[in-house]
């Protein structure tokens, strides 16, 4: 696989036990449609997990956003 976005991405998520959120792809990678490169992934055979996350904002409000994970 070439040195690009997806590449990088695909070495992120193997490294990390926290997974990979949105978030940390925009701000790592430069990478806006975190969700479209993981569905590529997995079209190669990646196994990637997707676990639904939580937080509440200052003004009570709750954000749901999905963190991605690598393995079995």
């Amino acid at each position: 696989m070439k040195n690009t976005k997806k590449a990088k991405l695909l070495k992120m998520l193997q490294s990390s036990k926290k997974g990979v959120s949105g978030q940390d792809a925009l701000y790592k990678l430069g990478l806006y449609r975190l969700s479209g490169e993981i569905h590529e992934l997995r079209k190669e055979g990646h196994p990637i997990k997707t676990m639904m996350c939580e937080r509440e904002e200052e003004d009570g409000t709750v954000t749901r956003y999905a963190r991605y994970y690598y393995g079995e």
